[in-house]
Formats: structure tokens, sequence, C-alpha cells
């Protein structure tokens, strides 16, 4: 290499070393602008999410308020319901609840009977006169047709005077539950508009509320809010209607300019809010970094070949002596140099060099073999290290996937690095998903799950020792009762993170409610009969009374009525027992449907059978079913007796039956109250009473069906239900069918 040569890489040498930083400075900004980017976006997601909660809430409330005015005045007697009455509870509600503009009752057809005083006086903007007629509006026909409170679309009306509204209209009854009339609040757009408002939402953005079918309901023109202008034709709202949820860049037909917008459907109210700002201002600053790092690299750039050319001419010579000197280094050919490293014209500090380098390079002919022997001894270190290392993390893996507890760990930055599977499994979560999750964003989707959001949960991160119980809901119907505690995570005083433990509780705590249950019924079932034994017995055992024999045998058939029926519970919860143990024998046998049915029917207290018909139409040829005829007519005797428990009229009870397949299904339909359809999916529950007051009142313990559904269990069958509320109900008993080997071993059994 020639002395121009090296001192035209000296040159670009310099001239790289100085672009190299600018460069990566360069960089650096532009990653801390789209990272300022990313976070501003995140800010404006958080204030959608923050301003949908807020307008929710605030709705919710003024919702909540017309209701408990509603039932106020449901639950008044006819004293005060004159429009003196109503006044004052109106009045009451409206000063403490400054965004409502008016309220209103109707009485059934829609004429108003009382308003606000300041209303009524001519005080309130365009107030209307007691007795207009209100039944032409659309919400009120919504309330009065389905008898739910319901929110109207922002309108223009007399109810709200000159500006937009939006009203909020509850039903009223009357003693006798009857409709009555409605509560109607009318929620003054001003106070909504400083709602939204009240919020910082960042230099350049603006938020906008729209009601169903895309009616503004706040936007910062002022015209769209008096015109209520439908925009359901814009992108952003078109956006929400189908994603609930997002952002995105938006051309706005309405600010004619490209936006990025932040937008969120609120389900509960059908109304749409968003946060957007010019995606022009998001892009000026990116912009403007990239044109100030691209002429700071030109200047750079220029300085630095000048420099670079001035610092070549002089260190050329000794560089290149040096560098001939190093490639003998490299080839391990250490000699000591025969004449002196620097030229005679280099400065002061290449001959310092130059001495310090030749002491290096006698340093680094010494130490060769000795760094050899240690990098040899340090890879070994690193390997047993390494798979000390892997055989821990395996072990604390296969800990934490056995437990049967969900188990998160979060680290010092609130990220979740750490999850179990039966922390997803409980939860509905994808395992990769749950990596990617903040503590605040974990605990933000598991309140989601809550029946009612809990905002204090979200905060519970932030609290020394959070825990205690909650409901999770995964599905509907299906309720989950989850115990949280948390622990520190810290070595040495060091604090590494936290973690948060969730136990499923569900069947600790349907224990706790059967334990309940059990003992306040067999407080209740017990104390009637052995009441009416004691106050029997007492009778008899008085000295001087002289009883006939005909009051004493009365006394003593129900002394034994009332022990029959403790035999009888004590009975059903040995069965219920046996059913919950897989512990309940039956000894099948050939045996005809009628005679289970007619079995079961006489073995029924005449007292309950006396008053009731029973119809059975069975076809003759029906096969032979293959049960424990003791066990099967326990069955009937309990739908029987429910068919003529649960009837307001004369009991009419109608058995019939068919073979399907492998089994005979047998229908026992009666005239009764039937059962709601709520109620259905629960019956065959242990000590599940539909109606409470009907079980009080008939007697039962609510383990008639749990033990019929136990029996037919065990005998590889099925049993349904099949109900009208007020038309009576059908129970379908399916039952194998006997494939003996001749008849007569039938009529035998």
């Amino acid at each position: 290499m020639n002395h121009r040569s090296l001192r035209t890489h000296l040159t670009l040498a310099f001239a790289v070393m100085a672009i190299v930083p600018v460069l990566i400075l360069g960089t650096i900004q532009v990653q801390q602008i789209n990272k300022l980017t990313q976070e501003y976006n995140k800010t404006q997601d958080h204030a959608t999410k923050r301003l949908a909660d807020a307008v929710e809430t605030y709705v919710y409330y003024y919702r909540n308020a017309v209701d408990t005015l509603a039932t106020t005045i449901s639950a008044s007697g006819p004293g005060f319901r004159d429009r003196a009455g109503l006044t004052r509870k109106i009045q009451s509600v409206k000063n403490n609840l400054p965004g409502f503009s008016q309220l209103y009752v109707t009485d059934e057809n829609g004429a108003i009977k009382a308003l606000s005083p300041d209303a009524e006086s001519g005080n309130a903007q365009q107030a209307l006169p007691v007795g207009t007629d209100l039944s032409s509006r659309e919400y009120w026909k919504k309330v009065k047709l389905t008898l739910q409170p319901a929110i109207s679309i922002p309108m223009h009306g007399v109810e709200g005077g000159s500006a937009p509204f939006v009203a909020i209209a509850t039903p009223l009854y009357s003693e006798s539950r009857a409709f009555e009339g409605v509560v109607i609040g009318i929620l003054d757009m001003g106070q909504i508009a400083r709602l939204v408002t009240q919020y910082d939402y960042g230099s350049g953005a603006y938020p906008a509320v729209l009601g169903p079918a895309g009616r503004v309901i706040y936007h910062p023109r002022s015209e769209l809010v008096q015109t209520i202008a439908d925009l359901s034709g814009e992108p952003v709202v078109q956006a929400a209607a189908s994603l609930k949820e997002g952002m995105d860049k938006f051309v706005s037909g309405v600010n004619g300019q490209k936006e990025l917008v932040s937008f969120k459907t609120i389900d509960s109210l059908g109304w749409t809010v968003w946060v957007g700002r010019s995606y022009a201002a998001v892009q000026e600053a990116f912009f403007a970094s990239l044109k100030s790092t691209f002429l700071l690299l030109l200047l750079t750039l220029g300085l630095t070949v000048l420099l670079g050319s001035y610092l070549a001419k002089r260190l050329n010579r000794t560089i290149h002596a040096l560098v001939r000197y190093t490639q003998s280094l490299a080839a391990d050919r250490y000699t000591v140099p025969s004449e002196p490293l620097p030229s005679p014209g280099a400065p002061y500090e290449m001959h310092y060099l130059a001495s310090q380098f030749a002491q290096m390079a006698e340093q680094i002919h010494d130490n060769r073999q000795a760094l050899l022997e240690l990098n040899s001894e340090l890879e070994q270190r690193v390997e047993e290290r390494t798979l000390s290392l892997q055989q821990q993390h395996a072990t604390l893996a296969a800990i934490l996937e056995s437990y049967s507890d969900g188990i998160v760990l979060i680290d010092v930055n609130q990220q979740v690095v750490l999850a179990n599977r039966r922390m997803a499994e409980l939860f509905g979560f994808d395992g990769k998903e749950l990596l990617s999750l903040t503590e605040e964003e974990l605990l933000s989707r598991i309140a989601r799950k809550m029946p009612q959001p809990d905002e204090d949960f979200v905060r519970i991160g932030r609290k020394p020792n959070p825990g205690g119980k909650f409901t999770l809901v995964r599905s509907p119907g299906d309720e989950r009762v989850v115990q949280l505690a948390s622990f520190q995570v810290t070595d040495g005083g060091k604090e590494f993170g936290r973690g948060y433990v969730f136990r499923d509780m569900t069947k600790e705590h349907e224990i706790d409610s059967l334990k309940n249950d059990l003992i306040s019924l067999a407080s209740h079932e017990f104390k009637t009969p052995i009441t009416s034994i004691k106050g029997s017995v007492e009778t008899l055992l008085r000295k001087h009374a002289g009883w006939d024999e005909e009051f004493k045998q009365e006394l003593l058939e129900g002394i034994h009525e009332d022990i029959g029926r403790i035999q009888e519970l004590i009975d059903e919860w040995l069965d219920i027992s046996k059913i919950e143990a897989g512990a309940l024998s039956i000894h099948p046998a050939p045996v005809r449907v009628r005679s289970v049915v007619e079995g079961a029917w006489q073995r029924l207290p005449h007292t309950l059978s006396a008053d009731a018909q029973l119809h059975i139409d069975l076809d003759e040829e029906l096969p032979f079913l293959y049960a424990d005829k003791r066990r099967m007519e326990q069955i009937f005797i309990n739908l029987f007796t429910n068919s003529i428990r649960y009837n307001e009229s004369k009991p009419h009870i109608r058995v019939t039956a068919e073979p399907d397949g492998l089994n005979v299904r047998i229908f026992v339909k009666d005239n009764g109250i039937g059962i709601p359809e709520t109620h259905l999916p629960h019956i065959f529950d242990r000590f599940y009473r539909v109606d409470v007051s009907s079980s009080r009142r008939t007697g039962g313990t609510g383990l008639g069906l749990a033990i019929c559904k136990g029996i037919i269990d065990a005998h590889d069958g099925s049993i349904e239900v099949s109900s009208t509320e007020g038309a009576g109900t059908t129970m379908i008993v399916s039952v194998p069918i006997y494939y003996g080997q001749t008849e007569d071993d039938n009529e035998e059994a």
C-alpha cells in the first residue's frame, strides 16, 4: 500500500468515523420519534376508552335516577301521586342532577300530569304545559309497548326547547302492577358537552360523540350538534359499526382532511365515541427530524474530509510502519523493532504511541498463551453453568405447570414474563398472548369478565397485598368464584417483580351454599313434624285429662304421619348421598310400564291423590323395561307428587309411552302451573326449587327431581322436561328395553 493510498484510506476512515455516530444519533432520534408517536397513539386510544367509560357512566347515572324516580312513584300510595306530590319528587331529582333540563310525568295516555316547578312556572325555556300529549313520541311508544326503560335518539322537540336533546323514559306502574304512565328525563346536551370537553386529548386532537344511526351528540363544530347531523356515512362510523373499537387512518368528510382516529362503540347505549387528530400533524415532526439529521450528516462529512486529509499527511508514514509491525504480531512473529517506528516529522503523540505500542507487543506475546488457557477454562465453566440454568428453568416450568391454580409473574417493568397453562385455561386467554400483556392490561381484561366492572381491581397492582374473592363470567351460564392472592418476588432485599395466584373456588363456594341450604332445609322441614309430635305427646301425657279413644287414635295417627314425613326426609337425604357418592345400587329386572305406573300411584298417600285424576294410555305391545321396579316407582311417585302439588285446579295427569330405539320413552303430562323457562336448566339440581313461596306452601326439600335423575342415570337412562308456564309440564323418562330370553322369564320377573 503506497503513501497516497494510505492517506486516502485515513481520510475516508475519519469520514466514516464521523458519519457513523451521526447516523446512529439520527437513527436513535427517528426511533424515539416513532416511539413517541406510538405512545401518543396509545394515549389517544386510552383517552377514547376513558371518554367512552365517562359517557356510559354519565348516561347510566342519569338513567338510574329516572328509574329510581319511577320506582319511587310506583311504590307511593294514591295520596302521594297527585300533582303536588309528583312535583315535589321531580324537583328533588332535578335539584340534585343539573344534567336534566326537564323532567315530566305522563299518564297512561301520554298526557303530561306533572313537571318540575321551574318548568311549570315558565322559567324554563319553552316548557310544556300540563296536559301536553307526548304519546306520539317514539320513545314513549317504545316504553308503553315493551314496559322497559328506553333512551331516545338525539332529536329536536318541544321537550328540550330550542336545543337538541336525548330523552330517558321509564314506565310507571299502579299498585296492581298495571301500566300507569311514563317518567321522562330530558338530558341537557350542554352538560354532555362539558363532560366530554373536560379531558385533555392532546395537541390537535378533538373528541366526538354520536348517538344511534350516527346522529351527532357532541362535535367541536357546533352546527353539527344543533342540526343533529347524520354522520353515519363517515368512514370511522362505518368502521365502528363492524369493529366496535380500534384505531386507523380515515378521510374525514366533515373536516376534509386525513385523520388518525381512535374509536369505540358503547354497546349498552348504541353510541359511538372517537378522538381524532390531523394525520399531517402526526407526520410533521417525523419529517422535520429526518431533514435536520440529513443536513447534519452533510455538514459533518465535509468537515471530516478536510480534517482527515490534514491529519493523514502527518500520520501516514508512522501508521504505515505500525501497520507492518502489527501484521507481524498478528502472524505470531514477535521481534524487537530495528529502528524507531515514528517518522522524524511525526508529532510527540506518535512517539509516545510507538513506545507504548512496543510495550504492548511484548505484553501481548507474554499473555497470548495465558489467554488461550483461560479461554478454555471459561468455556467449560459457561457450558456447565448453562446446563445448570437450563435444568433449573425446566424444573421451575414443570412445577408451575403442575399447579392447579393460575399463576402469573410480573417484572419490574409491569410486563407479564411467565404464566402457566392453568392461568390461560381459567380466563380463556391464549398462552402466547398472555406474555405480550402488561400488568394493567391483564387486570383490565380480567375485570371485563366480571358481572359488574370494578375500577379498583384494575389498580390492584398498586396495593401492597391485594387479595379477596371475585366472580368471573367466562361465558353465559358459566360463572366462577376466584380467590386472588399476590406476592413480591425478592432476593437479598432487591425486588424483581410481583406474582399473582388465581385459585378457582367455585366448588368450595358451591359446597358452602349446599351446606347452608341443607342447614336451612333441615331446620324448616324437621321443625313442623317435630313440633306436631311434641304437641300430640304432651296432650296424651296430661294426667288429669280424660281423652276418648277416638281422639287418642287421631293424635296417634298424626304422630305416625309426622314420623313418616321425617323418615321420608331421611330417606331422601340418604338417597342423594348415595347418588353423590356413586353408591346407589339397583336391581334391574324385566318389568312392564303399566305395572310401574300403577304401583307408583297406589303408593301415593290417599290425602294427596284423592282429588287427582290419572289417565294411563299405554299400548299393550310396549316392550318390557329392564329396571329396578321399586326405584322406578320412586321416580313416578316424585313426578306425580309434583304434578298434584303444583296445580291450581283439579290435577289431571296423563301417562303415555312409546319405544325409541333401545329405550322406552314415558311421558308424564299434567295441567299444573308450569315451570318458567329460566328455571328449566336447574330443576334437577339439589335443593333447587322454582318458587320458594310455593315450596314452602306445599312442602318439599328440592331433592325429588335430583333423586329422580340419579336413579335414572344409574339405569343408563335419561330424564327431560318440557314446560309452558301456566299450561302444564311434561316429564319424559327414557328407560332401557329388556332383551330377555323368553317371555315367561319376563312374566315371572
